[in-house]
């Protein structure tokens, strides 16, 4: 390989470190959260919106109302967390970072072991008694054109 070819390889190469590097910095922190991780994490404040990244088939089994259904491609406005559920952490990782990079979310919480600690830590689904987690997720903070989105977990 003469010279011409090496230093040309290696512009090639910064370019693509530096193309790299610039797609890592604009997307934000996507983390993976366990019960206690995501209850902290929701103590904090409410994300402005849930993803349910599950099959179609799943969601009609086990529906999650509040919930925003992932799409490919999808657009949303994050003004705030984004909490992500799939069927498993690759798929909720992977749905995760797909937010993250596409439309400049700050921070992605994906739960770890996806809707069973979704209720866990929210407490949906939890035996009557004890106190509930509520809040509201204001229009138009995450998918464009979306109504007013509530939240509202059973006691836990």
């Amino acid at each position: 390989m003469n010279r011409r070819s090496l230093r040309l390889l290696r512009a090639a190469a910064t370019l693509v470190a530096a193309t790299v590097a610039a797609t890592v910095a604009t997307a934000g922190t996507v983390t993976l959260h366990d019960r206690a991780q995501l209850a902290a994490a929701l103590a904090q404040g409410p994300p402005c919106c849930i993803v349910d990244a599950r099959p179609a088939g799943t969601r009609a089994l086990r529906p999650l109302p509040e919930a925003l259904a992932y799409r490919a491609g999808m657009k949303i406005n994050p003004t705030a967390a984004v909490a992500v559920i799939a069927d498993t952490d690759q798929n909720a990782m992977r749905a995760g970072e797909d937010l993250a990079r596409t439309n400049n979310a700050p921070k992605v919480i994906v739960v770890k072991g996806g809707l069973p600690t979704w209720e866990a830590a929210t407490g949906l689904g939890a035996p009557a008694g004890g106190t509930a987690l509520s809040f509201v997720i204001p229009k138009n903070t995450c998918e464009q054109e979306a109504p007013l989105q509530q939240l509202r977990t059973g006691p836990h």
